[in-house]
């Protein structure tokens, strides 16, 4: 395994983000296209996946206070600049807000949701004399099409370039034995990227924590931990504080997170579990970071199987990862620490995703908890057979049976999910 291209892989699938990513990405893709335009759009054509709908539906918008499709989409409008970036919304002023709400009432913006697991927004914005269309696909800021009145300005779409990019990094091409080696060997000065992300994330969960943001997972955990209801232990800490960045994100909590793959709570629940955990195992800076790295490289490779956006919620994979991190921290083998992530997909593989809000607290709290217990069943012995159910006789051969669930099992869940939400509205 090449090292340092799986470095700049983990690298490039970090950045930071202000806000839920699918609001985020709409705001900016309309930010994007409506900077094409010479004068102010009059109206915006939207068509958005039904995953991306799922996502943005409910959760806050920073700065804002309130949700909405729309509103994200007009917000973009408003703050349209071709150099945004994933923390385009912490530019919100009231201002925008109350013209974003007029805008929204009179019908500026108009959103169609295209029935499909793949990442996909396509923005048209007009006015009376241009016109200008753009496609952003696969990831939340890869901006992949871009036409102002039927020219085309930007072409990468993958079916109209058939060569591969340099940058190209196909984990599926390796094994979990690959990505424990690649922690052993790697140089941990070429791992401080990591480090920053985990600050980042642990900085948001010391706001969380102050406070009952979004239903206070967290901080509730935390009031009871002090008042004895609760033990002060490594799991009752390590789902505290991954609770606790989420209740601050999902809130619209003013507030930029190291998101990962493209998700800010994936992110929070790739990062933080092993990060406090290491406070309580006493390891290493250097150790942790091996391990968060052995673990990005996990719950890359699952991702990859499963998709970017998908049925099954991402902070299973995303504890599967902290799993083994904690498992290499405790100075596991690789027998423990492809154990621990079987044990956590045995245990958390059946969580479905029904939309980002406040509530995904709850579930990232769950599986972070799960992490510990299943990365410590694994070092004393406790691993999951491949005759129970999903799992494989690999940890690898489990990431493709969840995938085959997800893609084929779990084909008409997002849609399902999607109408409940809609008919709650009505």
């Amino acid at each position: 395994m090449e090292i340092k291209k799986a470095i700049e892989a983990v690298k490039r699938e970090m950045k930071p983000s202000m806000g839920c990513t699918e609001p985020v990405a709409i705001g900016l893709a309309v930010s994007r296209t409506c900077a094409l335009l010479e004068k102010p759009a009059t109206h915006l054509d939207m068509v958005i996946s039904s995953n991306i709908f799922k996502n943005a539906y409910s959760v806050q918008i920073p700065n804002a206070g309130t949700n909405g499709i729309a509103l994200s989409c007009v917000l973009g409008y408003l703050l349209s600049n071709p150099n945004n970036t994933m923390e385009i919304f912490a530019k919100i002023k009231p201002e925008h807000v109350t013209e974003g709400k007029r805008l929204v009432k009179e019908g500026f913006v108009k959103v169609e949701v295209l029935k499909s697991s793949q990442f996909y927004i396509a923005c048209t914005a007009s006015n009376e004399t241009e016109q200008a269309y753009t496609i952003t696909e696969d990831s939340h800021d890869n901006l992949v099409y871009a036409e102002k009145d039927k020219k085309v300005l930007i072409n990468n779409r993958k079916e109209d370039n058939n060569e591969e990019s340099e940058e190209d990094f196909d984990i599926t091409a390796y094994t979990f034995r690959d990505f424990y080696e690649a922690a052993e060997n790697v140089d941990v000065k070429d791992l401080a990227f990591i480090q920053e992300g985990v600050e980042m994330n642990l900085a948001i969960a010391e706001k969380g924590l102050s406070a009952p943001y979004a239903i206070g997972v967290g901080y509730i955990m935390k009031k009871m931990e002090e008042e004895g209801k609760l033990s002060k232990d490594m799991v009752t800490d390590v789902k505290l504080v991954t609770a606790a960045a989420s209740d601050f994100r999902m809130s619209g909590g003013n507030g930029s997170v190291m998101t990962y793959l493209g998700s800010g709570n994936q992110g929070l629940a790739t990062m933080l579990p092993a990060a406090v955990a290491a406070k309580h195992l006493q390891v290493s800076a250097e150790k942790l970071l091996r391990g968060e790295f052995l673990g990005m490289l996990i719950v890359m490779y699952m991702k990859k199987y499963v998709g970017r956006l998908s049925p099954v919620c991402g902070a299973t994979f995303a504890g599967a990862g902290s799993a083994a991190a904690m498992v290499y921290m405790m100075g596991g083998d690789l027998e423990a620490i492809t154990g621990a992530v079987q044990n956590m997909m045995g245990g958390v593989a059946g969580m479905f995703c029904d939309g980002a809000k406040g509530g995904c607290a709850l579930k990232l709290s769950i599986c972070a908890g799960e992490a510990v217990y299943a990365a410590m069943y694994a070092m004393n012995g406790g691993i999951i057979q491949a005759t129970d159910g999903i799992i494989g006789f690999s940890a690898e051969d489990t990431a493709r049976n969840i995938a085959k669930i997800s893609h084929e099992g779990l084909d008409e869940l997002d849609m399902q999910v999607i109408g409940i939400m809609q008919d709650k509205q009505q």
